[in-house]
């Protein structure tokens, strides 16, 4: 008797539900107002890793002002914390439409240098910072998909030395990001690291 693929599949389905699930770290974030968990290694203390994985999905997700709100507060309770002021910059990149005004370009920036100086940064942080520093470069100079193009590369850069799942999603923002408006296709060119 051949047994209906809808059962099948259901019993597959049952099965999989019926395995043990891998508890996620104590410290891994909650869900973020239906917005999802995400997890980034940071090198700030553990008392704001779940505040910035909160932010990193409201990031995510893109409600830039809300993760804004969010990242000035850990950098306000934690100076030394670099990506603190990564993710407050990351709130005025938004790659899918308005481009940063002047005003928010030169505010990124000061955010990028507050961040490449802070106390607490790994090497991995400091390729997400060297990559924001990039997007912003001297308060925005230069025109804005040069910079988005430059972002990318650094973005790339990061990504062959870190091929986690974080990683991974903003150097895939960042490809979608440099492609000229209009275009019909495109090639990704990845950079030599």
């Amino acid at each position: 008797m051949k047994v209906p693929r809808f059962v099948q599949l259901t019993t597959v389905l049952l099965a999989m539900a019926a395995l043990p699930q891998e508890k996620p770290p104590e410290n891994f974030s909650k869900p973020e107002e239906g917005f999802g968990r995400v997890h980034m290694d940071i090198s700030c203390s553990a008392k704001v890793t779940s505040d910035f994985e909160r932010a990193l999905a409201l990031l995510h997700n893109f409600w830039y002002v809300r993760a804004l709100e969010r990242f000035n507060e850990i950098s306000k309770n934690e100076p030394g914390c670099a990506m603190a002021y990564w993710g407050v910059a990351m709130t005025y990149n938004h790659p899918f439409w308005d481009p940063p005004s002047p005003n928010d370009e030169t505010a990124a920036w000061k955010l990028v240098q507050q961040g490449l100086t802070a106390s607490e940064a790994s090497a991995h942080e400091k390729l997400y910072l060297a990559a924001v520093a990039a997007l912003y470069q001297d308060a925005g100079a230069g025109a804005k998909l040069a910079r988005d193009q430059n972002y990318r590369d650094a973005m790339a850069r990061a990504y062959a030395h870190y091929a986690d799942d974080e990683t991974a999603l903003f150097y895939g923002l960042s490809i979608l990001g440099a492609i000229p408006e209009g275009s019909k296709g495109f090639q990704v060119l990845v950079p030599k690291v």
